[in-house]
């Protein structure tokens, strides 16, 4: 799988666990603790450079689930 595929893998399972969780994009920024900002760029399947591997594992935490998940 490349890395784009992954990215939109990724993308699109974060926004399909917010909406499942019925959160908008604001609330899971809040729940989480991850800049908005970097959640609305998510949300347009952009990876933004300033995202670090703690802010998925925030991202895990606030959807209880594993990092890897997050990639199913």
């Amino acid at each position: 799988m490349s890395i784009l595929e992954n990215k939109q893998r990724f993308c699109n399972r974060l926004k399909a666990l917010r909406e499942g969780k019925k959160l908008t994009v604001e609330e899971l920024a809040q729940c989480s603790g991850v800049a908005l900002t970097i959640l609305e760029e998510l949300e347009r399947e952009v990876l933004p450079d300033e995202m670090m591997l703690h802010d998925a594992v925030l991202l895990a935490k606030a959807f209880d689930c594993k990092i890897y998940e997050l990639f199913e």
